[in-house]
């Protein structure tokens, strides 16, 4: 996927990138917790970072799922904390900015303050579209959607807790599904990975929903 920053003139996009500092990030590094102050801004190039929260029994409720073009961060505009956990599912990276420092060049450049705005939009749809689906859509539905909207080349290096968690189900109906599809010839399950090998499959699934 083309970088956000595409959409940018080459001047405005030069004058972007001048306060632009890249992260690296491993599975399973935070990258950052609810009560961290919030100072950056981050941009998702390749990847893929989980915005999650914990209840008191340390239940996990997944807000997004940010892929490359993905911005997260948005606090640091405002101060205060970020207010949710932020942690890569696989190996990601991507370049942060000052929120402060974006925020002053958004206040001169209305080219850059409208793209930064759209992609806060762009995650605020994405955060309505994944509530109404938890509310709306049975569990396989949202599975389906998961695995063909975020592995479009149908590798997914996840467990299925991991799985569990996105889609806001149990670990067992998840295992369930993933082998009954498995049976199917759908995918092929192996060591926290699942490969899709008919997207076709799922599609015809989600036209019944």
């Amino acid at each position: 996927m083309a970088s956000p920053l595409g959409r940018l003139s080459e001047e405005a996009r030069r004058e972007v990138m001048r306060l632009a500092r890249p992260f690296r990030l491993r599975r399973g590094e935070v990258l950052f917790y609810p009560q961290d102050p919030a100072h950056a801004v981050y941009l998702v190039e390749e990847g893929l970072i989980r915005l999650f929260l914990l209840g008191r029994k340390d239940e996990e409720a997944t807000l997004a799922l940010l892929g490359p073009g993905g911005l997260l961060g948005e606090a640091a505009f405002f101060g205060g904390t970020y207010g949710a956990y932020a942690e890569p599912l696989v190996y990601t990276e991507g370049v942060s900015f000052s929120g402060r420092e974006l925020a002053l060049l958004m206040n001169k450049s209305p080219e850059v303050a409208r793209l930064f705005l759209e992609l806060g939009l762009e995650r605020l749809k994405e955060a309505e579209r994944r509530l109404a689906e938890q509310r709306l859509l049975p569990v396989f539905a949202r599975l389906a959607r998961l695995l063909l909207r975020h592995f479009p080349d149908g590798e997914v290096p996840l467990s299925h807790q991991d799985l569990a968690a996105l889609v806001g189900a149990t670990r067992e109906t998840v295992t369930k599904l993933l082998g009954e599809w498995a049976l199917k010839g759908i995918l092929e399950l192996g060591y926290r990975k699942v490969q899709v090998v008919d997207k076709e499959a799922l599609a015809r699934m989600l036209e019944e929903v």
